[in-house]
């Protein structure tokens, strides 16, 4: 039978069936904050050269070692600011299998007037001073990662910026364990076991052009695969095969003409596999 092109739209989760280098920035604010935190009669003691590893991020693996000079009296903390006020913690200690997926950390912090910034920090110890800064962490959240098994520390310091003045409040640490036990695979919901049905019989039907199959049961496939004779189908939420190209996730396939999934084969200069997707 010969079929219509019908463009494909985006991914529907379903099984469903119907009747029919070191820039200013961040120099000044991990300055400010490694002072803050160094000033801070609750939190440890660190000396200007831990200030320094904390601005470079010199003690971290993660982080390219620079050896930067950092004038201590450019520092600019403000009385007159108003310090950040922590209304949210990030609450008790959690431990995750190795690659598993981790919750994001989030905190929540108030003032009156002035502009927020963040800055995440990880430690070997529980303290929230010292330390090494994450790179590229400047939000309110931040997500850890769950590669290297051991315990980390994080935590984040807060800065209120008022013209030419600031203040600054660090966070509770939060307690990370990432275990040696590899995390079991996650059910994604969107793989064609759990996502498809297969039928005993059925028939194909067209209306306007546009090519839909009916179950034995007189039911039809809508946002969703379907097995059908062997080959693989995707039908859209009005119940028609898709063609051409489609993405479900960050995989690609290829549906030809008739709608069937295209694979073991080139496409506009693109391979699929056995399974369909374009490698």
């Amino acid at each position: 039978m010969k079929m219509l092109q019908y463009n494909t739209g985006m991914k529907r989760n379903c099984n469903n069936f119907k009747i029919k280098g070191v820039d200013n920035m961040r120099l000044k604010r991990g300055l400010l904050a490694g002072i803050a935190l160094c000033c801070m009669p609750l939190m440890t003691a660190c000396s200007a050269k831990d200030t320094i590893g904390i601005l470079v991020g010199n003690n971290s693996e993660d982080t390219k070692k620079e050896e930067v000079t950092v004038d201590l009296n450019a520092a600019n903390i403000d009385d007159s600011v108003e310090k950040p006020q922590i209304t949210s913690e990030m609450g008790d200690p959690v431990t995750y299998d190795l690659h598993a997926t981790a919750d994001a950390l989030t905190v929540e912090a108030t003032v009156s007037e002035g502009t927020l910034s963040y800055q995440w920090y990880r430690n070997n110890v529980d303290s929230n001073g010292g330390g090494t800064a994450i790179d590229g962490a400047t939000e309110a959240t931040y997500t850890p990662p769950t590669t290297e098994s051991g315990t980390i520390y994080y935590y984040v310091v807060v800065t209120n910026t008022v013209g030419d003045g600031v203040q600054l409040t660090a966070s509770g640490t939060k307690c990370v364990t990432i275990t040696e036990q590899e995390a079991a695979p996650e059910e994604t919901g969107d793989t064609q076991e759990e996502t498809t049905e297969e039928v005993a019989s059925g028939s194909w039907q067209q209306t306007d052009g546009n090519w839909w199959y009916q179950n034995a049961d007189g039911t039809y496939p809508t946002s969703c695969w379907q097995e059908i004779d062997g080959q693989w189908y995707v039908f859209d939420e009005n119940g028609y095969i898709r063609t051409g190209w489609y993405q479900e996730g960050d995989k690609w396939y290829y549906f030809q003409e008739n709608g069937a999934m295209a694979h073991d084969t080139d496409v506009d200069g693109y391979h699929l596999g056995s399974d369909g997707v374009m490698q």
